[in-house]
């Protein structure tokens, strides 16, 4: 959605704000044109910020568990932005459902929470279940063009795949920091 307003609904108009958001973009218009022109089955499913066990160590939940788990010092930004994060099995669970959907060619869903929550709550809540490490807020910048709200409106995917998420932010989070605490 780039830098549209929050919550982000399918039906606003994207607005890519690097190479790699507008490859997704132009994805979702060709699959659409081919839904609509040559009843090719698709649905485009927009995965807000996905998190659980396995995940790679270079993305935000694991490299906040991980330096809290070493009890080290480790940077991360202010945290004023608003995200949706959802587990994992949440996400798998609406992808088995969109393959089963009658009448959802062509369309696009959102995946979330449908909630948002500030990145400097989730390290807080990531650094009290842990019990150690030293977040250092504020010693990294914002992304370039970053948007300071990315979350759900995931009405869409409850009517249209009777889906809802179930598993709440801190049990995802127990369960993932479970996995890397056995992985360390």
């Amino acid at each position: 959605y780039g830098d549209a307003a929050c919550p982000q609904k399918e039906n606003c108009r994207e607005r890519p704000i690097s190479p790699y958001s507008l490859g997704k973009v132009a994805s979702t218009h060709l699959l659409q044109m081919l839904s609509r022109s040559e009843d090719f089955p698709s649905v485009t499913l927009r995965l807000f910020l996905t998190y659980g066990p396995s995940q790679a160590a270079d993305r935000f939940v694991p490299q906040v568990i991980q330096g809290c788990l070493r009890n080290e010092s480790f940077p991360v930004s202010a945290g004023t932005q608003l995200r949706d994060f959802c587990h994992v099995d949440d996400v798998v669970d609406a992808i088995f459902k969109s393959l089963t959907a009658p009448n959802i060619d062509g369309e696009v869903m959102n995946i979330g929470s449908g909630r948002g929550i500030l990145i400097r709550d989730v390290v807080k809540l990531i650094h009290r279940l842990v019990g150690g490490g030293d977040p250092n807020f504020g010693s990294v910048g914002f992304r370039k063009n970053e948007n300071p709200c990315l979350v759900a409106d995931i009405t869409k995917a409850g009517d249209l795949l009777n889906w809802q998420p179930k598993i709440e932010l801190e049990e995802g989070l127990k369960s993932t920091i479970e996995w890397y605490a056995k992985s360390e």
